[in-house]
């Protein structure tokens, strides 16, 4: 029973994270986007047939990435892995510029740890909401570079945080 509730628990944050991480004054459009991303990361999670710990994670790391690209263009917000190292000012924070880094965050993030749905799920999306999922750009001045970048520290850091993501560690029993 209790692993069951430390998963429910768990998948819980990580819902009120996704639904939660704009302000109210921010437009529906960015509920609409964020939540295609959730539903496109829950549909990778059914996909891949995970263990509820691994799809936990992973779904843990995509509104990581997706939380640290918006808080880029937030007054007060602090990404997890690099700080405020990428806040924007004030006249770039608008609607536009945080759904197009939270969309490249979650399609960075989402084609890394739930990589099957990349090719039928996550590009199909980024085309429908107008992004390029081709575009790999880092460069800080854009939303583009914004979501890569952002996602690119989190990933980094969640490749070596020893749950053994990439499978380089070899399995032993003992």
């Amino acid at each position: 029973m209790w692993f069951g509730m430390r998963t429910l628990i768990c998948l819980s944050f990580v819902a009120l994270s996704v639904l939660g991480f704009h302000s109210t004054a921010d437009s529906q459009a960015i509920g609409t986007k964020s939540d295609k991303w959730n539903n496109a990361a829950l549909r990778g999670v059914r996909d891949s047939n995970l263990g509820a710990p691994m799809a936990s994670r992973a779904l843990a790391i995509v509104h990581t990435c997706m939380y640290d690209a918006w808080a880029a263009y937030d007054e007060k917000a602090v990404g997890t892995q690099l700080g405020g190292a990428l806040r924007r000012p004030a006249s770039e924070r608008t609607e536009a510029n945080k759904e197009r880094a939270i969309s490249y965050a979650a399609y960075r993030a989402l084609a890394d740890v739930l990589p099957a749905d990349t090719e039928s799920v996550y590009k199909p999306l980024m085309k429908e909401l107008g992004y390029d999922p081709n575009d790999t750009s880092t460069d800080i001045e854009t939303p583009t570079g914004i979501g890569n970048v952002a996602c690119a520290a989190v990933l980094e850091y969640r490749h070596h945080d020893g749950a053994n993501q990439l499978g380089i560690k070899a399995v032993t029993s003992g």
